[in-house]
C-alpha cells in the first residue's frame, strides 16, 4: 500500500503533542490515542520530531488571510529584510514581516508596532484591514519607511539577531530611513498617530491618505482606488470613507472578477487538435466584453454580438506565451493566445497584443468561471486552468471534482464547494511517476494521468478528449525541467535534482574502482547527447554501463555544475566562503562552513551534501582510483563556484568539506559504518548494483538457485526479511496460502545456509558479503519451511526450560574439544551457548556469547559430519561444527539459538503487522507447535 500512497491510517494531528521518551524513541500523543515510535538514530529521530512539530504547527493555520494579502506580489517579501512567504504584520505600520523580524518588532512594544499572524490570528483581520494590505504592499510601504534608506545598510535574510534589532530599532523607533511626512514633524507624533488610526473608524481612508501624502507620485494610488470606487457606484464623493463603500464592497473590489472589454483577435472555434499553430491571417480583430457571457462584436460600436461564449460551457483555459521566435515560421504567427476549451470538444482561439494584454484577459476570464479560492493564484502568471476530475490517496475509491490551476511548476488543487476535501499542491518537479493510462473497465476507453510525488498518488480524469489531452501536454511540460536554476530541475524524492542523482549513482556502482575518475575527459558530443536527454526529461533517462562510458557521466555532472544558472555555492554567499576559508584555526574555520551552509537554498544544501557525500565516498578508494581529496576539488571547485579554474581559497573550500564531511554534514558513525561496507562491496563485488536513490539492487530467488526464479529488487537500509520476502512472493504472483515463508542467507554455494529472523535488516547482512573469499557466491534464497519450526520465530513466547541436548561438535581451530567429531552437552542460557561435562554439571567447561554469532544450517562436506543434520556456528574467533540428529532437531537449535540473540523484551518490540500469505501474527501458534 506505500508504494502505491494509500495509508493504512489517519492520524488527525490538531490537538497533538509530541514527548521525548528515551533512547531513540519518542511519543505522539493525540486526544484518542498515544503513538510511541523508534528512530533508527538519533538524527533521524530529531528530524521526525520537527517534522510532527511543524505538521501540528499546520493544523493551528489559517491560510486565508495569508493568500490574500499575499496577492499583492510585494506581499510575497518581508518588508525589512526580503525573506519568502512572510507570515506576520505590523497592522499600524503596515507591513508585511517574516517570523524572525516579527520577533524584533515585538520587543519594540506595541506603541510602536502592533503585531499580528497572517495565519493565527485571524480573527483581529477585517475584511477592511486585508484590503488595505492588499492595496498597499511592502514595496508602496517602503517608499515611505525606507525611503532613504542606503543599499549597503540593508538587511537581508541571513542576518544575525543583534543585526535585525538594530535595523528594525533605527527604521522604526526612530525613523531614520523614512521620508519626511507633512503632517507630522516628529516620529513620535507620527507613531501615535498610526496607532489610533487602526484602532479607530474609517481605517482603508486614513492609510491611504497617510501613504499618499507622503510624497506627490503615491497620491495616483489613492485617487486610482478611490476612482474605481467611484465609477463602480456611480457616486458623487471621491473618498473611500465608510460613508461611501462598505468594508465587504471595498474587500469585493479585490476578490471578485470585474467587467472587462476591450479589442482581442478571435479565430474560427476548432474542434479537433491542430497539427500547427494558426497564423495571423486566420484571426480577426473584434471587440470582447465580458459580463454575464463573453460576447464578441464587430467593433466597439455594434450594437449586436457576432457569438458569444457561456460560462457553463468553459471547461479550462490555456495560456500560450512565445517571447522571441522559436524559427523563422514562428513570426506569423501570434505570440500570445488564449485557448478556451469548451464542452463538446471545442476550442475557441483568441490572441492579444502583448504580454500585459495577455495576463490582463487571462486573470479576468478565468476569474470569470472558477471559484474565489481560485483567485489568489489567478493574479499572477500561469499556463492552466479548469475543471478536471480527480483521485488522491486520502479517498482512492471515490472520484471528486475540483479547479485545477497550474502554474510554472506547480499544479494547486481546489476542490469543488460540498466536495469535504482539503486544497492541494503538487510539485511537478518532484514527480516520481507522470503517465497516462487507459481507465480501467470504461466502455469510452477514457484515459487518466497518474502523478507520484513524494509517496502520494494522484488520478486525472478530463471532461473531454480535447481538454484532457491538453491538460497533460502542459503537465508534462511543466514537469520538464526547464532551465538552468537548481530549483527548476526535476528533482528525486531525496529533493536533489534527478540528473545529479543518477550520475552520483552510476559512478558510484561502476566508477570507484576506475583510476583517474573525474580526470579523464569524454566525447565531447556524446557529452552534449546526454545533457540533452537529461534536461529533456530527467526522469527517463536509464545510465547503463552497456550504453554510457563513465568519463561521459563525470563530465556531464560537472558541466550541469558548471552551466547553472547560479552556482551551488550562490553568488551571494561567495565573498563570504573566502573569507571563511583564510581563518588559520581549523575548528572556526569548519563551523563557519556549517554557518555558510545552513544559509543556503534548501535545494542547494541537499545538493551539496549528497555531491560532497559521493566525493568523500570516492577519495575513501582512492588506493584505487588514485583521486585523493586534493585532486578532488582541484577538479570540481571550479564547477561549484565557477571560477574557470582560478581560485586558491576555492579549492581549500573544497577540500575541507570533502576532508571534513562527516563533521560538517553531521552524519552519524552507522552511516559511516554502513558507506564503508557498501564502498567494499562494491568494490570487491563486481555484480553489485546501485538504483538511483542508493540502495543496493540484490538478486533473490524463491525456492533454488535457478535464472528462471530469480527476482531483481531494491534493497534498502531498512528493508527487514519480512518485507523482503513478501515483495518476492508478490512479484513471483505466489498465491496467498497457509504456508510459511521465510528468507534464507545462503553462502559456500548452497552448503551453508542461515534463515534471517523476520525483523532483521537484510543490507547489513548483505554488506557483510565483501568480507568473504568469492562475495558472488552468496545470494538470498526464498523459500517455503515447516510450520511446525519455523512458526517460533513470530511468536514472544518464552521457553519454559533452557533449551538444552546432547550435539556431536568439533571446533575450528580445535582447542578443548579438538578436531573430531565429539558428543558433548549443550545448554541454551541468557544468550550464552555452554558447554557442560555432564548433563548434571553446575559449571560449564565452556561458553561462547550468542550475541555477536551467526547460525547457519549446514555443516561443509569436506569436515565429514556424522549426519546430514547439523549447522555452523560462526563465532568472532573461532567456528563450531555441531551434528544433530533429524531436521526438527536442527529447526529447533536454529530458532532456539536466533530468538536468544535477540531476547525476550526485543522479541516483542519485534512483533509487527501479520505477514502476508497465511503466516502467522505473534499471537497466533499452529496446532502442535
Amino acid at each position: 500500500y506505500f508504494r502505491i500512497g494509500i495509508a493504512i491510517c489517519l492520524v488527525e494531528m490538531q490537538g497533538s503533542t509530541i514527548r521525548e521518551a528515551k533512547g531513540r524513541s519518542f511519543e505522539l500523543i493525540t486526544p484518542l490515542k498515544i503513538f510511541s515510535f523508534g528512530a533508527e538514530s538519533e538524527r533521524e529521530k530529531r528530524e521526525w520530531m520537527e517534522a510532527l512539530q511543524n505538521s501540528i504547527a499546520e493544523t493551528l493555520y489559517d491560510y486565508e488571510v495569508a493568500e490574500k494579502i499575499w496577492s499583492n506580489k510585494a506581499n510575497r517579501f518581508c518588508a525589512d529584510c526580503r525573506a519568502l512567504n512572510p507570515d506576520w504584520a505590523s497592522v499600524n505600520l503596515c507591513v508585511v514581516i517574516c517570523r524572525q523580524c516579527a520577533g524584533q518588532h515585538r520587543s519594540l512594544g506595541s506603541s510602536i508596532s502592533k503585531v499580528q499572524s497572517l495565519k493565527l490570528d485571524t480573527s483581529v483581520w477585517s475584511n477592511e484591514m486585508v484590503q488595505l494590505f492588499i492595496v498597499l504592499g511592502n514595496e508602496q510601504v517602503n517608499r515611505f519607511w525606507a525611503g532613504r534608506l542606503l543599499p549597503s545598510e540593508a538587511l537581508y535574510p541571513d542576518a544575525s539577531t543583534e543585526q535585525r534589532r538594530d535595523f528594525i530599532t533605527r527604521k522604526y523607533r526612530y525613523g531614520h530611513y523614512r521620508l519626511p511626512h507633512p503632517q507630522y514633524s516628529s516620529q513620535e507624533h507620527l507613531l501615535q498617530a498610526l496607532c489610533a488610526a487602526v484602532s479607530g473608524p474609517g481605517l482603508l481612508k486614513m492609510m491611504l491618505q497617510f501613504f499618499a501624502a507622503t510624497t506627490e507620485g503615491e497620491v495616483g494610488c489613492y485617487e486610482a482606488v478611490s476612482e474605481a470606487g467611484r465609477d463602480r457606484h456611480q457616486s458623487g464623493p471621491s473618498s473611500l470613507g465608510a460613508e461611501d463603500m462598505s468594508p465587504e464592497g471595498v474587500y469585493n473590489e479585490v476578490t471578485q472578477p470585474v467587467v472587462r472589454c476591450g479589442y482581442l483577435h478571435k479565430a474560427p472555434t476548432v474542434t479537433r487538435l491542430a497539427g500547427a499553430k494558426k497564423s495571423r491571417e486566420e484571426f480577426q480583430r473584434v471587440w470582447c466584453s465580458l459580463e454575464k457571457c463573453l460576447l464578441f462584436y464587430e467593433s466597439d460600436k455594434s450594437l449586436e454580438p457576432m457569438g458569444k461564449v457561456e460560462m457553463e460551457e468553459v471547461m479550462s483555459l490555456g495560456v500560450n506565451r512565445i517571447y522571441a521566435p522559436a524559427s523563422p515560421g514562428s513570426s506569423d504567427r501570434l505570440p500570445f493566445t488564449l485557448d478556451l476549451y469548451l464542452s463538446n470538444d471545442r476550442v475557441q482561439p483568441l490572441g492579444a497584443d502583448g504580454p500585459d494584454t495577455l495576463q490582463s484577459w487571462a486573470s479576468v476570464i478565468s476569474k470569470w468561471f472558477t471559484p474565489l479560492c481560485c483567485h489568489c493564484l489567478l493574479s499572477y502568471e500561469f499556463q492552466r486552468v479548469g475543471r478536471l476530475s480527480y483521485k488522491s490517496m486520502l479517498n482512492p475509491s471515490r472520484w471528486l471534482q475540483g479547479f485545477f490551476v497550474l502554474q510554472k511548476s506547480h499544479l494547486f488543487i481546489c476542490p469543488k464547494e460540498g466536495e469535504g476535501a482539503a486544497e492541494d499542491s503538487i510539485n511537478l518537479r518532484q514527480l516520481q511517476e507522470l503517465t497516462v493510462v487507459p481507465l480501467a473497465e470504461d466502455p469510452e476507453k477514457k484515459e487518466m494521468l497518474v502523478l507520484v510525488e513524494m509517496g502520494r498518488t494522484f488520478h486525472l480524469q478530463g471532461a473531454s478528449r480535447l481538454d484532457f489531452s491538453a491538460w497533460c501536454v502542459a503537465i508534462q511540460a511543466s514537469a520538464g525541467g526547464q532551465g538552468n536554476a537548481l530549483r527548476d530541475q526535476q528533482l528525486s524524492r531525496s529533493g536533489i535534482p534527478i540528473i545529479v542523482n543518477s550520475c552520483i549513482a552510476f559512478i558510484t556502482q561502476y566508477g570507484l574502482r576506475h583510476e583517474g575518475i573525474y580526470r579523464k575527459n569524454g566525447a565531447k558530443s556524446r557529452i552534449k547527447a546526454l545533457m540533452e536527454e537529461f534536461r529533456r526529461d530527467a526522469r527517463n533517462v536509464k545510465l547503463r554501463i552497456s550504453d554510457n562510458f563513465i568519463e561521459d557521466v563525470t563530465d556531464v555532472l560537472k558541466r550541469f555544475f558548471r552551466e547553472l544558472e547560479d552556482p551551488v555555492f550562490t553568488t551571494y554567499l561567495h565573498p563570504q566562503w573566502k573569507e571563511a576559508a583564510e581563518i588559520t584555526e581549523k575548528p572556526l574555520r569548519l563551523e563557519q562552513y556549517k554557518k555558510l551552509i545552513s544559509l543556503l537554498p534548501h535545494v542547494n544544501h541537499r545538493t551539496l551534501a549528497a555531491l560532497i557525500g559521493h566525493l568523500y565516498r570516492v577519495q575513501k578508494c582512492a588506493d584505487l582510483n588514485q583521486m585523493n581529496t586534493k585532486n578532488l576539488a582541484l577538479l570540481f571547485a571550479p564547477s561549484l563556484f565557477q571560477t574557470d579554474g582560478k581560485g586558491e581559497h576555492e579549492v581549500r573550500v573544497m577540500e575541507d568539506l570533502i576532508a571534513n564531511y562527516v563533521h560538517i554534514f553531521n552524519i552519524d558513525e552507522d552511516q559511516v559504518s554502513q558507506m564503508d561496507l557498501e564502498n567494499s562491496l562494491i568494490t570487491t563485488w563486481r555484480d553489485v548494483q546501485l538504483s538511483q536513490a542508493g540502495d543496493l539492487i540484490l538478486e533473490a530467488y524463491l525456492e533454488q538457485k535457478n535464472p528462471d526464479r530469480c527476482v531483481t529488487l531494491k534493497v534498502s537500509p531498512v528493508m527487514t526479511a519480512e518485507e523482503l520476502t513478501n515483495q518476492v512472493l508478490e512479484m513471483r504472483n505466489v498465491a496467498a496460502s497457509v504456508d510459511l515463508w521465510l528468507t534464507f542467507e545462503v553462502l559456500e554455494n548452497g552448503e551453508l545456509e542461515r534463515p534471517l529472523h523476520p525483523k532483521e535488516k537484510v543490507l547489513e547482512q548483505a554488506l557483510q558479503w565483501c568480507k568473504l573469499p568469492k562475495p558472488g557466491s552468496a545470494y538470498l534464497l526464498v523459500k517455503k519451511v515447516p510450520i511446525k519450526e519455523g512458526s517460533c520465530l513470530f511468536t514472544g513466547a518464552k521457553r519454559e526450560s533452557p533449551k538444552c541436548g546432547l550435539l556431536k561438535c568439533r571446533e575450528d581451530p580445535p582447542r578443548l574439544l579438538g578436531s573430531k567429531f565429539q558428543e558433548r552437552y549443550f545448554v541454551i542460557k541468557d544468550r550464552k551457548l555452554l558447554l557442560l561435562k555432564e548433563k548434571r554439571s553446575a559449571k560449564p567447561e565452556r561458553e561462547w556469547l550468542l550475541d555477536l554469532a551467526k547460525v547457519y544450517m549446514g555443516i561443509r562436506k569436506k569436515l565429514k559430519p556424522p549426519s546430514q543434520w547439523g549447522f555452523t556456528l560462526i563465532l568472532e574467533k573461532q567456528q563450531l561444527y555441531l551434528a544433530c540428529t533429524g531436521p526438527s532437531e536442527l529447526w529447533d537449535w536454529t530458532t532456539s539459538i536466533l530468538k536468544a540473540q535477540v531476547g525476550p523484551e526485543e522479541q516483542q518490540q519485534w512483533l509487527p503487522m501479520p505477514l502476508r500469505n497465511g503466516s502467522l501474527s505473534a499471537d497466533e501458534t499452529p496446532e502442535g507447535a
